[in-house]
């Protein structure tokens, strides 16, 4: 059986590609998206945080993506389908400096819906309102080493290797270095994807 979704996703939309649109996250997505996270959670682990007392696949992280919002200078999105509004993704531009014009990304994917391009598409709305919006003019991503298909996707559009942040984040108990890779405003492809 068929499962109905509301419709009120639409109301939130703030940027839509030929396949994908972007819309700001609610309440109303909690189940959906823990169920994705749920069914992707072997793909997804090896990349995820350690956020103490925060169940990765349950309601408190839920609470914690929908409250660390643009009070905390970030933004988030969901990644749905156009037509049918299924949730198949996350992006979180976060860090947003608007001194210094520059904000970090981050993004996942459902293990099911990975290597289609729907990230791809979703990324590069997401950055071309990163640039738009907030007048950025550098936006960096944190990738570990390992994670080729993240390095291949931020290559395609156009961002750079530009360093190494030394035990940049704590996963599964230890802390990893990240490579930072940036995009500079001027330095866009011209043809998205």
């Amino acid at each position: 059986m068929r499962e109905v979704r509301s419709e009120a996703w639409k109301a939130r939309v703030v940027e839509r590609g030929r396949r994908v649109a972007l819309a700001t996250p609610a309440e109303e997505d909690e189940r959906e998206l823990l169920a994705l996270r749920r069914a992707s959670w072997e793909f997804l682990a090896p990349w995820e945080l350690d956020l103490p007392g925060v169940d990765p696949l349950g309601h408190s992280w839920f609470v914690r993506y929908l409250r660390t919002g643009p009070q905390y200078r970030r933004e988030r999105w969901l990644v749905r389908m156009r037509r049918s509004g299924a949730i198949r993704g996350s992006i979180t531009l976060g860090e947003i400096d608007a001194r210094e014009r520059k904000a970090t990304i981050g993004y996942w994917i459902g293990a099911r819906h990975a290597r289609r391009g729907l990230m791809g598409e979703a990324l590069a709305l997401a950055l071309e309102r990163a640039f738009t919006l907030h007048a950025l003019e550098r936006i960096e991503a944190y990738v570990l080493p390992e994670n080729e298909p993240s390095k291949r996707l931020l290559a395609k559009l156009g961002f750079r290797l530009s360093g190494i942040a030394r035990e940049y984040q704590r996963l599964h108990g230890e802390d990893r270095d990240h490579e930072r890779w940036a995009l500079a405003r001027d330095q866009r492809p011209q043809s998205r994807m």
